[in-house]
């Protein structure tokens, strides 16, 4: 900039020296005179000076976008590194829960298979002296069922980690009906009452085994909530409705609801208001995933005052096995 100022007054300098006449005009009528003359001269140089100075603001203008642009595409490849590095710690806790679930089939199966055989004892027994009991016989029916419930729990669990598997047509009606027999035990004990409502017509297309483990976990979080609260009348009510080409099923209960503070984090890995010798806060987030992951759903809760409502929403089509 001051280049070119220097550069104006040379300029009239030069103009005003390049004539004797100019000079004897100058000295005869003065500045004004000479400013009249030159004129054009002036507002060119002025244009000039304007120019230039748009440039340099336009030129630091841009520098600056530019500078802006590339902090921005700095910090979104940042996020992204982390985004990865987030997704190997990810699937590398997955890893380590697959073999976990491995070694969790080893050791459980054979003392599994063991309380089954003692049963077929125990029931070959009572059949033999014809011992009738029929709450002997339903307990009996319910060990059996509750350890194939958790046989099959196992290579659930597995499955889940597992990329190939294979999805299957199942009725909502009679897989919400499975699932709460696997609680009813627990739920008659602490006198809670359970309502199917969900239409015996309505069919899905996924996987009914992770979809059942979904639904327990939810069942027995409502059912810790009935015993910690001590609440009165403790009911839990199970409808399907369909819209927007999807099935919303909903689990609601009347155990007070979810504090507002907590209510965000309830499906974060190893959050959990239970004592460390009740829960480990995993359930709600493999439900999450599961929902989210395998049957391509979506999992969300909402509270009010007189309890909590998971919703699980699936589309009517089933899962994709492409996807």
């Amino acid at each position: 900039m001051h280049t070119v100022i220097k550069l104006f007054f040379i300029l009239l300098i030069t103009n005003l020296y390049s004539s004797p006449e100019v000079l004897n005009n100058n000295a005869q009528f003065g500045l004004n005179y000479f400013l009249k003359e030159n004129i054009v001269i002036i507002l060119e140089l002025i244009l000039l000076l304007l120019t230039i100075a748009f440039i340099l603001i336009y030129r630091q203008y841009s520098v600056k976008k530019i500078n802006k642009k590339l902090n921005e595409r700095i910090e979104k490849e940042i996020e992204k590194s982390r985004e990865k590095d987030k997704m190997l710690f990810e699937q590398s806790k997955f890893i380590s829960m697959g073999e976990m679930m491995e070694n969790i089939a080893h050791q459980w199966r054979q003392p599994l298979s063991q309380i089954n055989s003692s049963v077929l004892v125990i029931d070959d027994i009572l059949y033999e002296k014809k011992f009738k009991d029929s709450v002997i016989e339903e307990k009996l029916l319910e060990i059996e069922s509750l350890t194939k419930y958790m046989s099959n729990t196992i290579d659930d669990f597995k499955d889940f980690f597992e990329q190939n598997k294979e999805s299957k047509k199942f009725s909502l009606y009679e897989l919400i009906e499975e699932s709460i027999y696997v609680v009813k035990g627990t739920y008659k004990t602490n006198n809670i009452e359970i309502i199917n409502n969900i239409n015996n017509q309505y069919t899905f297309k996924g996987y009914p085994s992770e979809l059942e483990q979904v639904i327990v976990v939810i069942l027995n979080n409502a059912k810790d909530m009935f015993i910690s609260r001590k609440i009165l009348n403790p009911k839990v009510k199970i409808d399907a409705t369909i819209s927007s080409g999807n099935y919303h099923i909903s689990i609601c209960d009347n155990a007070g609801g979810i504090k507002k503070e907590i209510i965000n984090k309830i499906f974060n890995p190893y959050f959990t208001t239970k004592h460390k010798s009740q829960g480990t806060g995993l359930g709600l987030y493999l439900s999450k995933k599961i929902i989210e992951e395998s049957m391509q759903g979506k999992l969300k809760v909402d509270t009010n005052k007189y309890g909590a409502c998971f919703t699980i929403t699936l589309n009517l089509d089933g899962v994709s096995d492409e996807y």
